[in-house]
């Protein structure tokens, strides 16, 4: 995996930079690679027809894990109890290494 990366890496070159009086953004280039947050586990999984259970999802983080994402979207615990028995095994079981952050997505409102 870590060779097809590499490979990804060198493949893109950055864009000319624009001068605009005024602007900062476009003057700047992108020196390192973007932290990339996968939602697969919560949006994808919502687009399913028939969306992954506790087992599936357990499968996916650990495939999203050894892909080398260090933010995961796990889920919608407050709409269904898949996604919420879900983020709490991986939280109680500890299968959330150090330096991976999750997040979840939930409606604001007190109760929740």
């Amino acid at each position: 995996m870590k060779k097809v990366i590499n490979k990804a890496i060198s493949k893109y070159q950055p864009f000319t930079q624009i001068e605009l009086e005024g602007r900062a953004w476009p003057e700047k280039t992108i020196s390192k690679a973007p932290i990339w947050c996968s939602v697969d586990l919560r949006d994808g999984n919502q687009a399913l027809i028939e969306p992954m259970g506790e087992e599936k999802k357990l499968r996916m983080f650990k495939l999203l894990l050894e892909i080398g994402f260090k933010e995961i979207e796990v889920g919608f615990p407050a709409a269904s109890q898949t996604d919420f028995d879900f983020v709490r095994k991986i939280i109680e079981e500890g299968l959330v290494p150090d330096d991976v952050f999750i997040q979840v997505l939930t409606q604001s409102r007190k109760e929740l």
